[in-house]
């Protein structure tokens, strides 16, 4: 693949999950949480962000569209493990949140990378 995705969209999927955090607690009580700290929501920015260093990463050595497109589905079904184990790190700490939340993403991400790299051969 010659178009490689900037390093700087990790910020754009570290904004994402404190963004998406917000909304399942919207969805699930029916307000805004407003008396959660500002730290909670750096906290799930970060892990974001290390998760969307590690999938650009992954998609910057995907050498066919199979293998890029297999990564991000790796991405998209860690998603829901990320933010369990983001709110289950979160009663451990700051760096609970930060742990938990990114181990399974890159555990996803790398499953998907290395599907798409057996099956999605150039």
């Amino acid at each position: 693949m010659d178009k490689k995705p900037s390093y700087l969209w990790a910020l754009a999927t570290g904004l994402g999950f404190p963004i998406l955090q917000v909304l399942i607690f919207l969805l699930r009580f029916g307000s805004l949480n407003t008396d959660s700290p500002v730290t909670d929501t750096i906290f799930f920015f970060i892990a974001g962000a290390l998760i969307g260093l590690v999938l650009i990463a992954a998609l910057r050595r995907c050498e066919s569209v199979g293998a890029y497109r297999a990564t991000l589905v790796g991405f998209a079904i860690g998603i829901p493990f990320v933010l369990f184990g983001m709110v289950m790190g979160g009663l451990m700490g700051p760096l609970g949140s930060i742990f938990l939340g990114v181990s399974p993403g890159v555990f996803f991400i790398a499953i998907g990378y290395f599907i798409g790299r057996v099956f999605f051969r150039k």
